[in-house]
């Protein structure tokens, strides 16, 4: 349906450039021929003129007497006994002039109708490549979200008919529970996810006010000590002076709260993860350093793309895909960055970019 339509919006747009590309043409030719219309009379005055002279022997001998009132734009010149008729030079030149006013006026007017329609066409094939990437963008969330949610809805599903086996020993139902247990974790935490990433289609923020980046990330880091501790991480955290920006707490604790999970996921032991707050210049940065494998050059434009999961080595991981691509999304809307600075083997160094409120620094 999407490319019928499109076929149909070109054949449109390509119809509506032909017929103003024609209008020009024509009404640019408007002039001319009009030039020559009016020419072409001044002729036919001047053969109407010699005609008179050459049958009434009196209008030859004096034609100007009799003619020149009828015919104001002819002059009459004597050449010995012959007169000459001639069109007035004057009136010639007046002519060519308003043939070129003419035709630059409807050249203008056509090149202002041939904009209009090109601004109107490119409107209508932007709007329509919008749409398109918007349908696609929402087969494309659909498709993963669906993909996401079955993965751990059918381990579930086997776990829980392994549980109903009556010769199944106490080790394996502890071992069953406790995977059961993850997997309805990574369903609170895909279902987190998904609703973060649709959170601002579905309520505003309100207005912006003072976020406190040292209090918010205090307290993201407080949360998340039983969660390093679980993975035998260490986690530190640095920052001197008040660093306030502009906006809200909700999509910066997010963000870091990815930035610091995933490093604590992807760790090297013994687990490293260093977060720090600066202010350089009209900016904040919050960085998040990690000890892990690091991201190859060639995967590190797409680690934020949405849906997208690999390991620190490019190879598929288990995780939704959503959790840098939220990072990304609730950082722009701080009116912010982020960048990743990594070699492979070396570790990941996520940096956030957030201006500074007036005032502070």
């Amino acid at each position: 349906m999407l490319k019928r339509r499109g076929l149909i919006y070109g054949i449109l747009v390509s119809l509506i450039l032909i017929m103003g590309v024609w209008w020009i043409y024509f009404l640019s030719q408007e002039g001319e021929v009009h030039a020559e219309v009016e020419k072409q009379k001044l002729n036919n005055d001047r053969m109407h003129a010699l005609f008179l002279m050459e049958a009434d022997p009196q209008i030859g001998a004096d034609p100007e007497g009799f003619l020149s009132e009828h015919f104001p734009q002819l002059r009459f010149h004597r050449d010995g006994d012959r007169v000459a008729v001639e069109i007035a030079p004057e009136i010639l030149l007046s002519i060519d002039a308003e043939a070129r006013a003419t035709r630059n006026m409807f050249l203008y007017e056509g090149l202002f109708f041939l904009v209009l329609l090109v601004a109107g066409s490119t409107i209508l094939i932007l709007s329509w490549r919008s749409e398109t990437r918007f349908v696609q963008a929402r087969e494309l969330f659909l498709a993963g979200a669906t993909h996401e949610f079955k993965t751990p809805l059918a381990s579930l599903r086997l776990y829980t008919e392994t549980l109903g086996r009556e010769d199944l020993g106490d080790d394996h139902r502890g071992r069953i529970r406790g995977r059961m247990v993850q997997d309805i974790a990574r369903l609170e935490n895909l279902v987190n996810e998904v609703l973060s990433m649709s959170a601002d289609d579905t309520y505003a923020h309100g207005p912006r006010g003072r976020v406190n980046l040292v209090a918010e990330a205090e307290s993201v880091i407080r949360d998340l000590r039983p969660v390093a501790r679980d993975a035998d991480a260490e986690l530190t955290f640095h920052a001197e002076g008040e660093h306030v920006i502009l906006g809200h707490e909700v999509p910066f604790a997010l963000a870091l709260r990815n930035l610091v999970a995933n490093a604590i996921k992807h760790g090297t032991a013994p687990i490293q993860v260093a977060v720090e707050i600066t202010h350089r210049g009209s900016d904040h940065q919050v960085t998040v350093r990690d000890n892990g494998p690091g991201i190859p050059r060639h995967l590190q434009e797409k680690v934020f793309d949405c849906f997208y999961s690999a390991d620190r080595q490019g190879r598929p991981a288990g995780g939704s895909g959503l959790g840098l691509y939220l990072v990304q999304r609730n950082t722009r809307s701080l009116n912010g960055s982020v960048k990743l600075e990594s070699e492979a083997g070396h570790g990941c160094t996520f940096t956030m970019t957030l201006p500074a409120h007036e005032g502070d620094g």
